[in-house]
């Protein structure tokens, strides 16, 4: 491969998928090789998300779709192994090697990691084909929107592994471009396939508008920029192919690239000093009456809290809105705002544009969360929209381009659950993906305070104690059979039986405190959560947690 490009370009194939229809893959491969194709790739884009459904019947339909390429691929055309993302929540490396291994077995040496959007698992795969073909070639290709976020660090964490890196999917050829002009390259070889443009519904049907010629012009583009592989992706058809070998046969041969001459945009760091700091949550209010929210806000501050965190939407129901809480409490209070931000019914767009709205009024810390799901009785009306988990978001936010400053990005940890270790290593990746900290869900049972302790060994960021004062015995009750996250000892349950308000309010505080006490040797903070608004209860919980901070803490 190495060899073949030395002498001019690579041309693959288009859109498999979007333009098969009633043809067969081995039909749509065919036609793209009549259209100038001399690289083709597997019809198995599909079957990592289809080995966690159904393994027998992926496993089959991966032989079928080699044997259909194996059947009509040309001697002067490659042939590569297309190996799709795995699902979400999976780690992909076992599902690669699942393929890795038949595609080896029949022969097939040259591999495409296609529409990647991370980079788990993919070091592995490069080192696991290079072990068991040492004189293989393996190409990984990155899924692109049109803003280009994220285009350099996926370029960068890859380069040592994959032999050649590309970008595909998710952008038209204009924006695709401006991405390549603007990557700082490694000697690698350099993939680029672009969607056709952008998609319309018409019907029942999606269709991509961009032509062949305009296409083709496009590409002419990047290929003056040095890129060696080119080909097509979703909306493309064998024209767009046919347009770009009639372009790729009018151009030299060979053509040098150029890094780009980058002036590195200063950006000022995200803020570190988040040392023996006290977090206090206030819900937001369910309507447009802000004068309890801003009392209770200015309050807490005089107590001697140094952020107030502001949930977004808690339990999934709607409350008014926390970036735009933390805008007025960053204009109107001496005290630093931390709005949670939910990947719950925005995109990826719309949550760029708050974050820059954010920055533009001085707000830069943000947790992030996935998002709770809608309550049963709201689906009829409402749908839930998840584009992206909170470790994925943290990436496309740290990367962001627009914004002067870099947010300090916190993560929820879920000191509760049963399979901590599950939790700490999606907090791990959480820090890989520019997490600073964590605030941990409330401790109020022996199993919690372990895994804080746990979590202190095992995690680098800043550490922060959720404390909930439990107000009553049928406060308690609710949190542990209804609210997912929560875990509550029985013993803790067990005192508050028979007690009038005062006197469960000053057990809350007497619990509170001790736990307090407990966790200030695995914890750089404390984050109270108030409860119904009791704001003198809160203030007390200030106090002594800012006495407790002021402290040396003996482990």
């Amino acid at each position: 491969m190495f060899e073949f490009l030395k002498h001019g370009p690579l041309l693959f194939d288009g859109a498999m998928s979007s333009y098969k229809e009633e043809r067969t893959g081995a039909q749509v491969l065919e036609e793209y090789m009549d259209a100038g194709a001399n690289a083709i790739k597997t019809d198995t884009f599909s079957i990592s998300r289809q080995l966690g459904r159904d393994e027998q019947k992926a496993l089959e339909q991966l032989e079928y779709a080699i044997g259909e390429a194996l059947s009509v691929c040309r001697s002067d055309v490659f042939l590569f192994a297309d190996i799709g993302p795995a699902e979400e929540e999976a780690y992909p490396f076992p599902v690669f090697r699942k393929q890795i291994d038949r595609f080896l077995d029949q022969g097939i040496s040259c591999f495409i990691f296609e529409t990647m959007e991370r980079i788990d698992g993919l070091a592995q795969a490069c080192a696991y084909i290079k072990e068991k073909a040492p004189d293989s070639f393996v190409l990984v290709s990155f899924a692109l929107d049109s803003t280009g976020d994220g285009m350099q660090a996926l370029y960068d964490g890859i380069k040592d592994w994959a032999d050649a890196i590309g970008f595909n999917c998710h952008s038209g050829p204009r924006h695709m471009v401006g991405h390549v002009h603007g990557l700082v390259r490694c000697g690698k070889p350099l993939f680029i396939a672009p969607n056709a443009g952008y998609p319309t519904v018409l019907g029942w049907r999606v269709r991509y508008g961009g032509g062949p010629d305009y296409f083709a012009q496009a590409m002419k583009e990047i290929r003056l920029a040095g890129c060696e592989m080119l080909g097509g992706c979703c909306g493309t058809t064998p024209e767009h192919i046919r347009a770009l070998r009639q372009m790729l046969d009018g151009l030299p041969d060979h053509i040098a690239w150029h890094n780009p001459e980058t002036v590195p945009k200063e950006k000022k760091e995200a803020r570190t000093d988040w040392k023996n700091k006290v977090f206090v949550e206030l819900d937001p209010p369910r309507n447009d009456r802000m004068e309890g929210f801003m009392k209770g806000v200015l309050a807490f501050q005089k107590a001697g809290a140094d952020v107030i965190t502001i949930a977004d939407s808690p339990i999934g129901r709607p409350r008014a809105d926390s970036s735009l809480l933390a805008c007025r409490i960053q204009r109107e209070a001496q005290i630093m705002p931390l709005p949670h931000i939910t990947c719950r019914d925005r995109n990826l767009n719309a949550i760029k544009a708050l974050m820059m709205g954010l920055s533009s009024e001085g707000v830069h810390q943000v947790l992030f969360v996935t998002g709770d799901p809608l309550p049963q009785d709201a689906k009829a009306e409402v749908k839930a929209v998840y584009n992206f988990n909170s470790r994925k978001l943290m990436q496309r936010i740290g990367d962001m381009e627009e914004v002067s400053q870099r947010f300090a990005m916190f993560g929820a940890l879920n000191v509760n659950a049963p399979n901590f270790g599950q939790q700490l290593a999606l907090a791990k990746e959480k820090e890989r993906n520019g997490a600073i900290g964590f605030l941990t869900q409330p401790i109020l049972s022996r199993r919690a305070l372990d895994n804080l302790k746990r979590a202190r060994s095992e995690l680098s960021g800043f550490l922060f104690a959720g404390i909930y004062p439990v107000v009553s015995y049928k406060n308690a009750m609710f949190l542990e059979n209804e609210i997912h996250g929560m875990h509550i000892d029985e013993q803790i349950i067990a005192r508050y039986q028979g007690l009038d308000r005062a006197q469960a309010q000053q057990l809350a505080a007497d619990i509170s405190v001790r736990i307090m006490k407990e966790c200030r040797p695995w914890c750089d903070g404390y984050y109270l959560m108030t409860p119904f608004q009791r704001l003198g209860l809160m203030e007390q919980l200030i106090k002594e947690a800012r006495c407790l901070l002021n402290e040396e803490p003996e482990r």
